[in-house]
């Protein structure tokens, strides 16, 4: 099997032969602001473009000419292209160094996820938002997922990524976004909840929020879109920053439901350094923070809320996190288009996952009891490279990511993964043929997971250990058209055999077009395929939650997607205020769709010899569903006037997730039971699926005066219309309380954030954030409140 994508990328391998010349140009490429070399700047002849070159990891290029007359033109994305005349006239060198100028800041945005190599983001054909890193400083994000609820068209309900809708609540298993680090899939080995807490908060350079099908290019998860967090390499400039914060959580506005005496309060640091030592770019980074939480603990009552017979106290409650990251790349002096590289992040936190609120009133703020589960979580990651860019162009990668997860857990099976992921990437750009740009790989990923064994109601559930092996190949293309339309195709085939049984085979497709109208109106049309492989924990998880279990379901099948698009992004400039206004219509169809269903899926033998059964929720294929919607984002920063300069992000997103078959029977359960959408919804009102938010819109922004800015964020998410039925018919599950609750919540939620600041001297930076900012108290994940009002100050000192 590897043979055949190997033989496959064979034929991408460019061969090349170098005409006989009598003369050289040779010199350095920079940044006309900063002074710093550019690395992969393409120089060339433009009469013949078949002979070019790239500057190497110092700046610098040479480029050999036959004798006489030349026009050479020195380009790299996000900056405007420098044309000169020279004449060969010897075999003697002739000099000369291109020093370049930025496009506009929104113009030059440059991204990698959507075709894996360097692009504009108004060239590429898919939807794609950008996350910048002041973001996280204006709003005091301590984790990814605050940062990522800013994002248009994405929403994180209880620590599971959504994207337009492509999926409900999940328990945090079996992700249908992908979540990547630098591009490599950062999901646990169990495909269990992403460990959000690891991600490098302090080193981010950009966020690429890919909106659609991305299976293609990231695979089996990337079945609703991707989500790729990429860090920071040092500059030619050192550079240090040191963040501390600390803040308190409000009163909830709810009578009788504080459950604490005292401060409620949160406190954190986070240092970042980076620099370059010689043929060394050295990255080092880390934090820790404590939380005092705002879930209190279940009141005690006997043989409910205790953990091995003693009460939960009010201290397991918090939260304890510590994380160090680095990152480490050699170019050897040599061979200066060569570089290795090795980062790697290391975690350990202590939390808490809620599932259930006491009731829903006085008891929002505190769990349930026996729905509680103390984490103690270990977690690494180390990434070893090895990339080559040769003088032609042609850039070769391998690179690879080792991932290790230890979750300790009570009242739940404790678990050990691990991820093993190596990928081989190449990328040439043909000239010659017009500027064709080919992209080629090949993966493999082995996830490993143990769980141990389990005490259930009296029965002991033996350990289990299950694997995962999954090998890829896919190729892209893409070409630019008289500088005006952009068009794209690509492949992958996926291969997965688990517990080394059958091996399970399936392709995907994408393509694409993207169309220049004018000079900032770009059109653009998509069509995409999804497919993704359920996680070991869908298959084989059984956990205990009082009335939540999970039983495990290892027929589970794998589900598929396609997805369409069409959207048109606009450019605009109102004096040095510039930005993008995006909208998209956007149509996606499930098959297999995966959902978790209660029933009664385990049968057993009780202590009166009759048999009982267990409910709980199982993971299974639900039948064929469709997402329709429509999706509007705006992006724009820029000066609109000599001291005021402004920043904004904001979007709109509707959608019409579907059931297409409403009275499929997909399943029956132990007390034979027939499951099928209509009976398990508890409003079937135009078929809409479970968990979903149909309209959700968002605004922040950040404007700065001299040294002082204020800003702020608003969220709007509408009712969600459709929950499982059983929780307002089954009598234990009622009595949390959630119809009731639902009836007097039955309207949108606005949610405002609000922050100052000020640049106090050159190098310290003072904040004053505010979330929730009116004390709303209201839920997202049902049976779930989410956090009160929050004061935090948060001092920032830099130097670089």
């Amino acid at each position: 099997m590897n043979i055949k994508y190997l033989s496959f990328l064979l034929l991408f391998l460019p061969v090349s032969l170098e005409a006989q010349t009598n003369g050289t140009l040779k010199g350095s490429v920079s940044d006309s602001s900063s002074r710093e070399r550019i690395i992969g700047a393409t120089v060339y002849d433009i009469n013949d473009i078949s002979n070019g070159i790239t500057s190497d990891m110092h700046g610098n290029y040479e480029l050999h000419l036959s004798l006489g007359r030349h026009v050479i033109a020195c380009s790299v994305l996000g900056m405007n292209a420098d044309t000169i005349i020279v004449h060969i006239d010897s075999s003697s060198s002739t000099e000369y160094n291109f020093t370049l100028h930025s496009e506009s800041t929104q113009m030059q945005t440059l991204v990698i996820s959507a075709g894996r190599y360097e692009q504009k983001l108004q060239d590429i054909t898919v939807s794609m938002d950008v996350l910048k890193p002041e973001l996280i400083e204006n709003s005091n994000s301590t984790n990814m997922t605050q940062v990522l609820d800013q994002a248009p068209g994405l929403n994180i309900l209880d620590g599971e990524p959504q994207i337009r809708g492509g999926s409900g609540f999940d328990f945090g298993v079996g992700s249908r976004v992908a979540i990547l680090i630098d591009g490599l899939p950062a999901l646990p080995g169990d495909g269990g909840r992403i460990d959000w807490d690891l991600f490098p908060l302090e080193n981010v350079e950009q966020i690429e929020i890919i909106k659609g099908a991305s299976s293609v290019t990231y695979g089996s998860s990337a079945l609703s879109g991707s989500i790729n967090i990429r860090t920071a390499y040092p500059t030619d400039t050192p550079y240090t920053s040191v963040s501390m914060y600390t803040g308190l959580y409000s009163s909830p506005p709810i009578a009788g439901s504080q459950w604490w005496t005292g401060p409620a309060n949160f406190s954190g640091t986070s240092f970042l350094h980076t620099e370059k030592i010689g043929q060394f770019d050295l990255v080092l980074g880390g934090m820790v923070l404590y939380d005092h939480g705002y879930i209190g603990p279940p009141e005690y009552q006997p043989l409910l809320g205790t953990l091995n017979g003693a009460p939960i106290s009010a201290n397991s409650m918090d939260e304890k996190t510590g994380r160090f990251n680095f990152g480490l790349r050699y170019h050897p002096k040599k061979l200066p288009r060569l570089h290795f590289g090795l980062n790697g992040d290391f975690g350990e936190t202590t939390n808490v996952l809620s599932l259930i609120w006491s009731n829903d009133t006085s008891g929002l703020y505190r769990a349930y009891p026996n729905t509680v589960i103390l984490q103690d979580q270990r977690m690494f990651y180390l990434d070893p490279s090895i990339s080559y860019i040769s003088g032609s162009g042609f850039e070769q990668s391998l690179r690879g990511r080792f991932y290790y997860t230890d979750n300790v857990e009570t009242n739940n099976p404790s678990n050990i993964g691990t991820v093993t992921y190596v990928e081989y990437q190449c990328t040439k750009r043909f000239y010659a043929l017009g500027g064709l740009n080919v992209t080629a790989g090949l993966v493999m990923n082995q996830t490993y997971s143990h769980t141990d064994s389990v005490d259930y109601l009296g029965v002991l559930l033996p350990a289990s250990t299950n694997q995962l092996q999954n090998y890829a190949g896919y190729a892209q293309l893409d070409k630019k058209f008289w500088n005006v339309l952009n068009l794209s195709a690509g492949f992958r085939d996926e291969n997965f055999i688990i517990n080394n049984g059958k091996t399970t085979s399936h392709p995907v497709f994408r393509s694409g077009m993207s169309l220049k109208l004018s000079r900032g109106t770009f059109l653009r049309c998509s069509y995409g395929q999804g497919y993704r492989f359920p996680s070991l924990s869908e298959k084989y998880l059984t956990s205990q939650f009082s009335d939540l279990s999970i039983f495990s379901n290892p027929n589970l099948q794998p589900e598929t997607s396609w997805n369409v698009e069409i959207g048109i992004k606009q450019g605009f400039k109102i004096g040095n205020f510039m930005g993008f206004l995006d909208a998209a219509g956007f149509w996606q169809q499930y098959q297999n769709t995966i959902e978790l269903t209660y029933g009664a899926w385990n049968k057993y033998l009780n202590e009166f010899g009759t048999y009982s059964y267990s409910d709980g929720f199982q993971y299974l294929n639900t039948g064929p569903t469709r997402v329709r919607g429509v999706d509007i984002s705006l992006a724009g920063e820029g000066k609109i006037s000599k001291d005021f300069r402004i920043d904004i992000l904001g979007g709109y997103t509707y959608t019409q997730p579907q059931a297409l078959n409403p009275s499929l029977v997909y399943a029956t359960d132990s007390a034979h039971t027939k499951m099928s959408y209509e009976s398990t919804s508890s409003n079937t009102a135009n078929n809409i699926l479970k968990y979903r938010f149909q309209n959700i819109a968002k605004l922040n922004f950040d404007l700065k005066y001299k040294k002082y800015s204020i800003g702020g964020g608003w969220t709007y998410y509408s009712f969600m219309q459709n929950i499982d039925e059983i929780f307002y018919t089954f009598a234990s599950l009622a009595s949390y309380g959630i119809a009731q609750y639902r009836e007097t919540h039955d309207k949108g939620i606005n949610v405002f954030d609000a922050h100052i600041g000020e640049q106090a001297t050159k190098h310290l930076k003072i904040a004053f954030v505010v979330n929730n900012l009116f004390n709303l108290s209201y839920s997202l994940r049902p049976l779930k409140v989410e956090p009160p009002r929050t004061f935090a100050i948060r001092l920032t000192y830099s130097i670089g």
